[in-house]
């Protein structure tokens, strides 16, 4: 996946994978369980939206602005503080899903990359969970 990864950012560029970052955690804001794990401000310009912006560009191929500013990603051990249990990563990952469908739509992303993307975050959002169902 790593030579497809470094295509994705080339395909769908930097902005599209902003709008990912934005889109989901509007979601997120929503969604009373959820939101409580994260900081009071997921904005735009919230930090955590940063985070997760520079990560997906990193990820997929762009700039390595996150691993620059925050060092070397550890998504599970960033995360290990939060419980994660099989709802949460569900919840999270119908809010990615559907952040990535909104975006897809915007910015005309193929099938294709949206499968890759999709298959990342159904990966790694199983990958996250660290606490029993």
């Amino acid at each position: 996946m790593e030579a497809q990864n470094s295509s994705i950012y080339s395909i769908i560029g930097g902005a599209a994978l902003a709008d990912l970052a934005e889109s989901l955690y509007r979601r997120i804001g929503s969604d009373a369980e959820l939101r409580r794990m994260f900081s009071s401000d997921l904005g735009p310009e919230s930090e955590a939206v940063r985070d997760m912006r520079e990560f997906l560009v990193q990820f997929f191929g762009g700039p390595a602005e996150y691993s620059e500013r925050k060092g070397h990603p550890r998504l599970r051990a960033r995360h290990m503080r939060f419980p994660i249990d099989q709802r949460a990563r569900e919840a999270w990952l119908g809010h990615a899903l559907g952040a990535l469908d909104e975006v897809a739509g915007r910015h005309r992303i193929t099938p294709e990359v949206v499968e890759a993307i999709s298959g990342y975050l159904h990966h790694t959002s199983q990958f996250m969970v660290n606490r029993p169902a």
